[in-house]
């Protein structure tokens, strides 16, 4: 079992340069099909021999296939071009959320070849309650149990083709308690259950955050050719509130594991008591749940208000835009709330480049108008200068897409 934090560093090694070398040319083959070896050679600077040797054993392990002859004006024997094998490996990808569990299986050209949603409320564990009781319930065989149980009952899954089971959750990782912590929901998934599973199953387990493989999914969309994307806030408005954080290029996760939980800055020291304890947390007030609940109780509590409560954002973004008038008090508080947590986050990390996603971009472009005007409000902050702040390119689903494309 491993977790999504950061690459290994390089050292001398033999063996992690011939892993170093093999994911080279992995990843040059996934981005320009049609590759031959002595191109990869050229390329990369290693011998014929290597790069011959290196390509058999990704074709032996059913990542790379040949696909034909190169047509070329040369005299002599023609190169053989290469491709990733599409259907040659499989990743089971698995996001854990408040209401359920998506399973996505990707092909190694990062394609979605079947999915599924399982309902599972977390809320039977605990939900967004005003606990006092510091212990979370440990879920992991639970969602174990789960897991096992769509990888059987997929239609399409190869588990002896399997590479990897990639799973992603809003929470951290608690090194010194080997727990996952999903503190939105009051649940905990002990490493230990991980593991059991990953053993019976003789498949590698790979963990990430779910702000942070939005993050990596974003800076994938987002980079041109040639260029790597350096900083980047993902601020990931879902379950809950969290940030992915990349900056010089590496996610910025602290010692613990824990940066990027912006949603736990706090904007009123009189709210909400928080699941981490404090009081007036943001993320207390701004997630796509909290925000359905803010707008039902203003809603029912307006004698003004008639006909059904809107209980989707995009009905919710509408009213907001068409000027109705207890929408607007909501969405202008919660938008307010949520651009102190992108300022303060600004302000420590630096980072200017700001994304929003995780599904409030469904409240449509008003919102994201309202989060551009108060960063124009004050011309005069230094802070703030040069800040962008635009919706994800990446989708909904950009956290599993995001994981799948860090392992490979």
């Amino acid at each position: 079992m491993k977790y999504m934090t950061r690459r290994p560093p390089r050292t001398n090694n033999q063996q992690m340069m011939k892993e170093e070398n093999i994911k080279l040319l992995f990843n040059l083959i996934a981005e320009r099909p049609g590759m031959t070896r002595v191109q990869l050679g050229r390329m990369t600077q290693l011998s014929p021999t290597t790069v011959s040797t290196l390509v058999d054993e990704l074709m032996q392990n059913h990542l790379v296939e040949e696909t034909g002859l190169a047509v070329t004006q040369c005299a002599g024997r023609k190169p053989i071009l290469l491709r990733v094998a599409p259907e040659g490996r499989q990743i089971a990808q698995f996001s854990l959320t408040r209401s359920g569990i998506l399973f996505a299986l990707y092909g190694l050209n990062q394609q979605v070849l079947e999915s599924r949603y399982l309902p599972h409320p977390a809320d039977a564990y605990g939900g967004f309650v005003n606990s006092t009781s510091l212990e979370d319930p440990d879920a992991g065989d639970d969602y174990m149990a789960l897991i096992e149980q769509m990888l059987q009952q997929s239609k399409r899954c190869n588990r002896e083709r399997l590479l990897a089971v990639c799973i992603t959750l809003p929470g951290v990782y608690l090194q010194q308690d080997d727990a996952f912590s999903w503190s939105a929901m009051r649940v905990r998934i002990g490493g230990e259950a991980v593991r059991r599973l990953e053993s019976r199953l003789s498949v590698p387990f790979f963990l990430g955050n779910a702000s942070m493989c939005r993050a990596y999914a974003e800076k994938k969309c987002l980079e041109q050719p040639g260029t790597e994307l350096q900083d980047l806030i993902y601020v990931n408005v879902c379950d809950g509130l969290g940030a992915g954080i990349i900056a010089g290029g590496e996610f910025l996760v602290g010692n613990s594991f824990t940066a990027g939980e912006i949603g736990h800055i706090t904007v009123d020291i009189r709210g909400k008591r928080c699941s981490c304890g404090q009081n007036g947390c943001v993320e207390q007030y701004v997630n796509l749940n909290a925000i359905r609940e803010q707008v039902e109780q203003a809603w029912t509590g307006d004698p003004a208000c008639t006909g059904s409560v809107p209980t989707t954002l995009e009905k919710i973004g509408r009213l907001w835009e068409e000027g109705h008038r207890v929408i607007s008090a909501v969405m202008e508080d919660v938008t307010v709330k949520l651009f102190s947590a992108i300022y303060a986050t600004l302000c420590i990390t630096g980072i200017k480049r700001v994304v929003i996603g995780g599904g409030i971009e469904q409240l449509g472009p008003y919102l994201l108008d309202h989060l551009q005007r108060q960063a124009r409000q004050n011309a005069h902050n230094l802070l703030i200068r040069d800040m962008s702040i635009s919706f994800a390119q990446s989708g909904l689903n950009g956290d599993g897409d995001g994981i799948v494309a860090f392992y490979l």
